[in-house]
């Protein structure tokens, strides 16, 4: 009878177990704003020399204070308690093992501004090398900005150099003259704020301390470095044309330490970017394109790794088999691979190649995305993996294996309390034939036969990709947080998947990038019947909001909108763009070449058809996409009698970015939606 009652009791818990988890999901709230707020990112991902620990960067961003702040951060390599190594409320970042492990190089702000400091690996002991600064200045993709010698006693670093002064005579005393911005460069923007106009050198330093050295000089921009194993060169990327505003022509060079010569490594006409030394020294591992960035085909030209050797010689493609945007070249212990990550269809992947070139091996092909990863000693890999439902964490896998381990929990919390919506995939056949990928994320305490309201996602670009990254969908959860489906799809012109997709859109704004999106509505609209096709809405930032501006003014379909940083014309958008040559790859040229065709891919020109009523988010200070844009295109509405209200946020760039701002662009557009759509 004992044992009876006992395997009773056993099977009466173990139907209880359900019962437990769907009420603990039951009990999980919905997103909310402050959530935002709440997830912790890691990055810099590193493992020591002796394999036996991990130094990182967390960041976070805080709603009291509206700003963020990152801190370093240590652990044991084979699971335990991260240790954090600076202040939880201040800038310390790009942490640098030294060669014997033992000391940490990195980057931080005090009272005095930007510095180089040096701390034990305990956090012990914190000194500062040197002050340096800065320039805000275009230099396109920035690679690594600090760098141990092999021997551990220098650091390199890059830092800006004196201000540009222009050659254009200044009256001799002007009235409020330091006031006067005068430019004679065309790249006189950043995408923040104005440019200072100051080139960016490289510079070493004792690591003991004393006056930093330049060892880069004239009128050229050099960053993006990385030692050589015998400590007698840098590597690192510079345009030599001359003629850098007007081009994106980085080349690999080799500065000696002694700042006597400099040695161009390749020259191509595409742009080169973060070279890394073979652990041997015999070869570069870099990022690269081979179209010219004049050509109308180059900013949709996915980014390749090649391996060149270090005395010169022809770079071999290794991504070529792979057909897809790469980055994050870094070495194998050997020298005999190189492994990067790279877009593939909402994902980011793991793979490794053969230096001398050969079959491109998955290593990690997970439904979701790395976005930092190390290599250990004996087939280890340390990687940074988030996916739609998990917020980024630490994770350790092997090569030569399979199976992963979660080693921390920074965001555990938020993911037990809050519902994280999980997004649905689904693909289908454009008005073409081509094969289109997009997501479809349900709302909070979905019940079937109820009908809902939904809202069209566009992503930026346009070459980039939505896909399995929580922190891409902070909106989105807050939207269905709040009753709403969310679509988001990757047209033509996205970049996970493959050149001849990303070259789709190219030349043709608004072509079969817009019908690709109206295919994907039509097909959620058959397939999922809980979708009210009455109160559909659309909203994107950047490109996406280019295409809901084409949108609006081409359907009346979608009966509210909310462009953010959005392009109308494309004419005015080309004289006040910090960096013209996107739009002229793009959008085909440049205006006064062929005006009626920018004109014909401006959603402007089709304001009349207009009906929708459309909320503009926008930054004062965005040098990407001028204000004047989102004035155009409200100024139209409103002419024309459609509901419009215009939103600008000061001191805010491309995009919004302070958290105080967040949440009123986040409650602005909830707001917005749910007048039209409810």
């Amino acid at each position: 009878n004992e044992m009876y009652k006992k395997c009773f009791l056993y099977i009466f818990l173990l139907l209880l177990i359900p019962f437990f988890v769907f009420s603990q999901a039951v009990n999980k709230r919905p997103w909310n704003i402050e959530d935002t707020f709440r997830i912790k990112n890691i990055g810099n991902l590193q493992v020591s020399p002796d394999n036996r620990y991990l130094l990182f960067t967390v960041s976070k961003r805080s709603l009291r204070d509206n700003r963020s702040y990152t801190s370093i951060w240590v652990m044991p390599a084979k699971g335990g308690e991260p240790v954090s190594l600076t202040s939880l409320n201040g800038s310390a970042f790009s942490p640098r093992w030294s060669p014997d492990g033992r000391k940490i190089a990195y980057f931080s702000t005090d009272k005095d501004g930007l510095g180089l400091w040096i701390m034990n690996r305990d956090g012990s002991v914190k000194r500062k090398l040197t002050i340096l600064e800065r320039s805000n200045a275009y230099l396109g993709m920035r690679g690594n900005e600090l760098s141990w010698s092999p021997c551990g006693k220098m650091l390199a670093y890059t830092a800006a150099g004196p201000r540009h002064y222009t050659n254009i005579p200044r009256p001799t005393d002007p009235p409020n003259g330091n006031d006067v911005m005068v430019v004679d460069r065309l790249l006189y923007k950043a995408f923040y704020y104005y440019s200072d106009l100051r080139r960016t050198y490289v510079w070493v330093i004792s690591a003991d301390g004393g006056k930093p050295r330049q060892i880069s000089f004239g009128d050229y921009d050099y960053h993006s470095i990385s030692w050589s194993p015998d400590g007698k060169r840098i590597a690192c990327v510079s345009n030599r044309t001359g003629k850098d505003d007007y081009n994106a022509n980085n080349d690999i060079c080799l500065l000696s330490v002694d700042g006597s010569d400099m040695i161009q490594l390749t020259h191509t006409v595409g742009p080169e970017y973060t070279p890394v030394y073979s652990p041997d020294g015999k070869k570069i591992a870099y990022l690269g394109r081979i179209r010219d960035h004049r050509s109308k085909e180059s900013d949709a030209e996915l980014r390749k790794v090649y391996v060149i050797p270090s005395d010169g010689g022809a770079p071999v493609n290794l991504t070529a088999p792979l057909d897809r945007w790469s980055q994050s070249p870094t070495w194998s212990y050997d020298s005999k691979e190189v492994y990067f990550t790279a877009q593939n269809s909402g994902r980011v992947c793991l793979y490794r190649a053969p230096a001398d070139g050969g079959k491109v091996i998955p290593v990690i092909e997970d439904n979701g995305q790395i976005t930092s990863f190390s290599l250990g000693k004996n087939g280890e890999i340390f990687y940074v993996y988030t996916d739609f439902t998990h917020p980024p964490e630490i994770y350790w896998s092997i090569v030569y294996g399979s199976g992963k381990e979660k080693l921390t929990s920074f965001n555990k919390k938020i993911t037990e309390e809050v519902e994280i919506i999980e997004s649905e995939e689904f693909s289908y056949p454009s008005f073409d034939g081509l094969r289109i990928e997009g997501w479809l994320m349900k709302p909070y305490g979905f019940k079937k036969g109820k009908k809902y309201p939904m809202v069209l996602a566009v992503h930026g670009g346009p070459h980039g990709q939505y896909g399995y990254r929580l922190s891409r969908t902070y909106l989105f959860q807050f939207l269905a947080a709040n009753g709403y489906v969310v679509v988001f799809i990757n047209p033509r012109g996205s970049s996970g998947y493959g050149q001849k997709f990303s070259d789709g859109c190219v030349g043709d704004l608004g072509g079969g990038d817009y019908k690709d999106l109206m295919c994907g509505v039509d097909y959620v609209l058959k397939k999922y019947d809980f979708i009210d096709p009455d109160r559909l809405g659309v909203t994107g930032g950047s490109y996406g909001g280019y295409m809901t501006n084409w949108i609006i003014t081409h359907t009346n379909r979608f009966k509210a909108a909310v462009p953010v940083a959005s392009i109308s014309n494309l004419i005015s958008q080309w004289g006040t763009d910090a960096n013209t040559l996107w739009f002229e790859s793009d959008g085909g040229g440049m205006p006064f070449e062929n005006y009626e065709k920018a004109w014909d891919m401006s959603p402007l020109k089709y304001i009349k058809n207009c009906n929708t009523p459309t909320l503009f988010i926008h930054g004062a200070w965005d040098f990407c996409v001028n204000l004047g844009q989102a004035e155009e295109m409200f100024t139209a509405l409103k002419k024309l009698g459609v509901e419009t209200v215009l939103a600008i946020y000061p001191n805010e760039g491309h995009g919004v970015r302070q958290p105080a701002h967040i949440v009123d662009y986040y409650e602005r557009t909830l707001n917005w939606f749910n007048k039209y759509l409810r």
